[in-house]
């Protein structure tokens, strides 16, 4: 079994319960409120911006030239694609961009970004790779289960045809192909620690929708 396929069954528990959260079984029915999406929005687009440096380190780390190839494009599409995405809600929500991009990212938010940069900063370029892994894969899966029941006229259609697309699907496959040869190279402690990385990343955009859903700030 590929390392990545050993990953997915070990985070599937995690996976039924993103399935199962409202704002994505909402979002599905187009009924989720749109203070809450918006608040996803903005926490959304200060992610971004960590991730894009992730990736970044993650191809100053790469030990070939096509994985410094693909986490270059793939660092720049956090910033421009999905910006485009972003911008369009957020207009509709009466929310200049710039603003929230120097937004106060919530508990969840800084915390996931935080991980993930201290891991592509400690660690080894096989752990970042499984730890920027779940962004990709859990937003397909989700995409693609959301489009496959969401009705005509759903207010978050264009996000979910976002992660819907076979140009995600194949950007993810591409990303699950170096973990795979990554952990090929890995030894059986190196291989835990991309585990552990994945199964929290993968805790943390559970967190991330919850924390959208309810508009969690600081507590203090």
């Amino acid at each position: 079994m590929a390392f990545t396929n050993q990953l997915w069954r070990d985070a599937a528990q995690l996976r039924r319960a993103i399935h199962a959260h409202p704002f994505n079984k909402e979002l599905a029915a187009g009924t989720l409120s749109r203070d809450a999406f918006a608040h996803y929005m903005i926490q959304d687009s200060l992610y971004l911006q960590g991730y894009a440096r992730v990736l970044a380190l993650g191809a100053a780390k790469a030990p070939a030239a096509d994985e410094i190839l693909e986490f270059s494009k793939a660092a720049e599409v956090a910033i421009l694609v999905e910006r485009a995405l972003h911008a369009g809600y957020l207009t509709q929500f009466g929310i200049d961009a710039r603003e929230a991009e120097a937004a106060n990212p919530t508990p969840a938010c800084e915390a996931y970004v935080n991980f993930m940069l201290a891991t592509a900063i400690t660690d080894s370029f096989s752990v970042l790779a499984a730890a920027i892994l779940p962004c990709f894969w859990l937003y397909l899966d989700v995409g693609r289960a959301i489009g496959a029941k969401s009705k005509p006229g759903n207010f978050y259609q264009a996000w979910i045809n976002t992660y819907a697309d076979e140009s995600f699907a194949a950007a993810t496959q591409r990303m699950k192909d170096i973990v795979d040869l990554a952990a090929k190279r890995a030894g059986p402690k190196e291989q835990a620690s991309m585990k552990a990385a994945f199964l929290r990343c993968a805790q943390y955009e559970w967190m991330f929708w919850d924390s959208a859903y309810h508009r969690r700030g600081w507590p203090i």
